[in-house]
Parts: structure tokens; C-alpha cells; sequence
């Protein structure tokens, strides 16, 4: 009978979240907490709190918020479902409120957590929250995590403090080419060309291969350059390394953007008009 019970309250929530029925969750979270269900089965805590911001408006971003002092602080999925949709859905400023009563709360901080904030901290521009987070980081060990450290580089370098970023990537012990294109394209962003290549020097020293990202990105840094033989050398090196150039649009718009910026428009047009790149370049 009660798992039955429980199976209509899920399936309940299900529907109000298809409908986008706010006044009917409400209802339910009213329920939940007179029955004491709200705190015998956490998921129930997770899937209203998903139904809730999965489709936030202002008007019940405070509901939302209020959850907050209802959810066990032992548990952090729920947590970290609501930081997630405050980010994703725009509301940054909720999502770091959210990280913040985490932190205060004794609530248990993760790799999901740390990486949601940072990317709220950066969306609003907040480097001071950015600066708490990466401390925050360092203290309780969470550095060795390669996404929590990936994501700090990010935040740093789409805020335009590269020598932060770069910092941030040696303290990374154990990197991976996701961290290193944050950091390459902090440099791009930066149209610090020139540290961008040196720094694709670095990553081989580190044997870190170079993916389709890290081309496009040095592509772009012949561009800058104007180099056009360090340029045709990357386009070798593409046609080497990268079987399917032919669905990679990005990469095809690096080598034409290339080309065209270092004053070869008829190689640009050679570039555009071919479907396989199946030549040297």
C-alpha cells in the first residue's frame, strides 16, 4: 500500500512537471510535508525540487529557495539538482546563494558542486565568488578532481585573467585536454597568439594530444599571426590526425578563416569548395 501510494505521489509530479502546473506542485510539496513523506524518501526532495526549477519562473524563485531550509544537509543531491537548474536556467545568482548555503550549512560539496558555481560565478562575472570557490577548492582536496580544476581554468580564462588560469592549470596534479583547451582558449579570447602556441609546446611536453579543438585553436593563432606556414604545417597535421574533417564544420572554418586572414583567398575558396580535404595541404 505504501509503495503504491508512492508510486501515485511520483507519478503525480510527473505530471504537474509535463503540465507546468505550479499551483498543483505546490499542493503536493504541502502534502509531503504534512504526511512526513518530504523526509522518509529523499527522492521525493529531488523531484519536487526538479519539477520546481525545471521550468523556474520569477514568481516561485523564492518557493524554490525556501526548499532549501526543508532538504536534509546530509543529502546533497538535491542540492546540487537545484544549483544545477538555477544555473542552467539562468538565474546565477540563485545557483550561487545555493553553492553559499551549502557551504554554511555543512552541506557535502562534490565535483558537481564545485564545477555548478563555477560556472555561475563566471556567468555573473563575479571573480571575487570565483577566488572564494577556487580557495574553497584547495582547502577541502577537491583539487585533484581534473573537472573541478578544468572548470576553475575556465572560469578564470572567460574572465580574461589568463596568467589566474594558467596558474590554476599547474596546480592541476594530474591534467587532461580538457583542462589544457580551457586554458588555450583563455588565450585565443585574449588574442595572446603567441602564448597560445607556446603553450601548445607545452601540452605535447605533458603528452597531451591535441583533439579538434586544439587544432581549430591553433588555426586561429596562425590567423592572428598572420603565419601562414606555421599555418599550412597545422593544416598537415589535420589532415593527418583528423578522420572526419569532412563533418567538422568548425575545423573547416578555422582552415578557411586561416587562409583568408593570412591573404590567400583562392586557397580559402580551394578550402570552402572541397567536401573531404583529402589532399596535402
Amino acid at each position: 500500500m505504501f509503495i503504491q501510494k508512492l508510486d501515485s505521489i511520483n507519478g503525480f509530479l510527473r505530471h504537474c512537471f509535463q503540465t507546468k502546473n505550479v499551483r498543483a506542485i505546490k499542493k503536493v510539496h504541502a502534502h509531503l510535508l504534512r504526511t512526513g513523506l518530504l523526509f522518509i524518501s529523499p527522492s521525493f526532495e529531488s523531484k519536487l525540487i526538479f519539477t520546481y526549477t525545471a521550468f523556474l519562473h520569477r514568481n516561485n524563485s523564492k518557493t524554490v529557495t525556501a526548499l532549501l531550509k526543508c532538504i536534509n544537509p546530509a543529502n546533497q543531491l538535491p542540492f546540487n539538482m537545484i544549483l544545477s537548474d538555477y544555473s542552467r536556467n539562468g538565474f546565477s545568482f540563485l545557483a550561487l546563494q545555493t553553492f553559499s548555503f551549502m557551504h554554511t550549512n555543512g552541506v557535502p560539496l562534490d565535483t558537481y558542486s564545485f564545477c555548478c558555481s563555477s560556472v555561475a560565478s563566471c556567468s555573473m562575472k563575479d571573480v571575487k565568488f570565483g577566488a572564494q570557490i577556487h580557495s574553497l577548492v584547495e582547502k577541502s582536496g577537491w583539487l585533484s578532481s581534473v573537472f573541478v580544476g578544468s572548470a576553475l581554468v575556465d572560469l578564470y580564462a572567460k574572465l580574461s585573467l589568463i596568467n589566474d588560469a594558467a596558474k590554476m592549470f599547474d596546480e592541476i596534479p594530474v591534467k587532461n585536454i580538457v583542462c589544457a583547451n580551457a586554458l588555450l582558449s583563455g588565450y585565443g579570447e585574449a588574442n595572446q597568439w603567441v602564448e597560445g602556441l607556446e603553450f601548445v609546446r607545452k601540452m605535447r611536453a605533458l603528452n597531451l594530444k591535441c583533439d579538434h579543438f586544439t587544432l581549430s585553436a591553433m588555426l586561429r593563432a596562425c590567423a592572428g599571426l598572420s603565419a601562414i606556414e606555421l599555418g599550412r604545417q597545422v593544416h598537415g597535421s589535420v589532415i593527418r590526425m583528423v578522420s572526419d574533417l569532412e563533418d567538422d564544420v568548425f575545423l573547416q572554418s578555422s582552415l578557411i578563416e586561416m587562409y583568408g586572414k593570412c591573404g590567400l583567398v583562392g586557397k580559402a575558396w580551394q578550402v570552402f569548395n572541397l567536401s573531404g580535404f583529402g589532399y596535402n595541404g
